[in-house]
């Protein structure tokens, strides 16, 4: 190539790319967050200073994309769009770049965006280039695009430097789908039994699960102090998120919490992040009530918990409509002839089918052995759904075990597809032996209510039989 052709070619490079350098005084960990965690990204959005971000969808990771739209001071809206090519954490950032018009259609020629991160001495040295510009006019009106959005990044940077000297952050992977977790986290019949360190326990006097909703409870220590609570919450995401207020801002203790709840193969990353109100407050609670310490005591508990409500789902599809399906489990005459397993028969049956009604089923197993367990309705939704809880007693009739149980009833032409899913809530001493068997005792149960509901309806029951009172075997 003559000399003066390559000279001229790399003049053209030169116009046809954008490079801005910006130091930033924070840890690139945190700077390359900022472009890619959309709870940072959401506060800058690399829009230019006096822009608003109005619309914004994007999936984060090699091969995703994103879309927004700025508006301008003046309320001009501008698209954009582009693809992710590379992301390598905290390195190294590529995506593509094109501007749509009105009507969202490609406005220009798309550029890439190569953006890289690296450490020097505790800061961030961030440099960002962009090719593929058709003029010098076209690039300069980028340069002060980026460079005004950089003003913002930096701005927000140090906001969050601040903000994490006020922070607690605790991270938890739990071995359960994040469905159970975010209702372990938001069921007052669950959060009951894990909360709060190793020794404690809690008395919910109300727990209100809605933004604005309140939950008051008291903490009780080891030593018997009582530590009265109030939390408020603020956003409610399921499964994904929590976002609430623990006391009254400007009350001593105050401090707001942020709970994420991501999936992760089938178990759920918990992220719990606390911002107090000065990273003196902060440093106080870690150093003097250890928080750290007892967070992750909790978490321990949480994950306890989790276990023990794993239990078990199953489902069968019978050969009758969910009405007379559902009868069956309502109608205490003919729940008393497939209840509990092959061989085992019900010589008392009384259920009150209402929310807060008493179930009362006394099992007699082939050696004569009775069995009793208790229960208490708490949905009844005909014929779609139940929901109660049961406990087998020992001999001195204390529960065993509390198992929450929820049946659903859906129509498949004509046929029923029952599911139970049965979570276990509480476990005591003894009653390994009970749930051990808990699997094929559901099984076999389910094999008598196939032959009861597709032999037809039996005769009635007796009135009394729906009622709790009274009865022995």
């Amino acid at each position: 190539m003559p000399a003066s052709n390559a000279k001229a070619s790399a003049a053209e490079s030169t116009e046809q790319e954008l490079v801005i350098a910006r130091v930033f005084d924070a840890p690139r960990e945190l700077v390359f967050e900022c472009w890619t965690e959309p709870e940072r990204l959401q506060h800058w959005q690399g829009a230019p200073r006096g822009f608003t971000v109005t619309a914004n969808q994007s999936d984060i990771r090699p091969g995703g994309f994103f879309r927004i739209c700025m508006r301008s001071p003046e309320g001009v809206d501008r698209w954009l769009e582009g693809g992710y090519r590379e992301i390598v954490k905290p390195e190294r950032l590529v995506f593509t770049h094109l501007w749509l018009d009105a009507n969202r259609k490609p406005a220009g020629k798309e550029t890439l965006v190569t953006i890289t991160f690296a450490e020097r001495d505790g800061q961030t040295v961030l440099t960002l280039r962009q090719s593929g510009f058709t003029s010098v006019e076209s690039r300069d009106g980028h340069r002060y695009g980026w460079s005004s959005a950089l003003d913002v990044l930096a701005d927000y940077v140090a906001e969050a430097l601040n903000e994490a000297a006020r922070c607690m952050v605790v991270t938890r992977v739990l071995d359960a789908p994040r469905e159970l977790v975010f209702d372990a986290w938001t069921d007052s019949r669950h959060v009951g039994r894990w909360w709060g360190p190793r020794g404690f326990s809690i008395t919910t006097h109300a727990m209100d699960v809605r933004p604005g909703g309140v939950w008051r409870f008291d903490m009780h220590g080891p030593d018997g102090a009582n530590y009265p609570n109030k939390i408020t919450y603020l956003e409610i995401a399921k499964p994904e998120r929590l976002i609430y207020d623990h006391g009254d801002a400007g009350a001593p203790g105050y401090f707001r919490t942020t709970v994420t709840f991501a999936e992760q193969g089938g178990k759920t990353k918990l992220t719990m992040r606390l911002l107090f109100a000065s990273a003196a407050e902060r440093d106080s609670v870690v150093e003097t009530y250890h928080a750290i310490e007892g967070a992750n005591q909790t978490l321990d508990r949480l994950g306890e918990q989790l276990g023990k409500m794993q239990g078990l789902t199953t489902a069968r599809v019978f050969d009758a409509p969910r009405e007379v399906v559902f009868q069956a489990w309502t109608d205490p005459g003919r729940l008393k002839r497939w209840w509990g397993p092959k061989g085992f028969t019900n010589p008392v049956c009384q259920v009150d089918v209402r929310p807060g009604g008493a179930i009362r089923i006394h099992m007699r197993g082939p050696d004569g052995a009775v069995y009793p367990m208790t229960g208490v309705f708490h949905e009844i939704v005909a014929p779609e759904r139940l929901v109660f809880s049961s406990s087998a007693l020992d001999q001195n009739g204390e529960p065993l075990f509390e198992i929450l149980n929820t049946v659903t009833f859906a129509d498949e032409g004509g046929k029923t597809r029952l599911t139970v899913r049965a979570t276990v809530m509480d476990v005591k001493a003894g009653a390994a032996q009970h749930l051990a068997g808990m699997e094929q005792g559901w099984s076999q149960s389910l094999d008598r209510l196939g032959t009861e509901v597709e032999a037809g309806s039996g005769p009635p029951a007796e009135s009394s039989e729906r009622h709790p009172e009274g009865g022995s075997d």
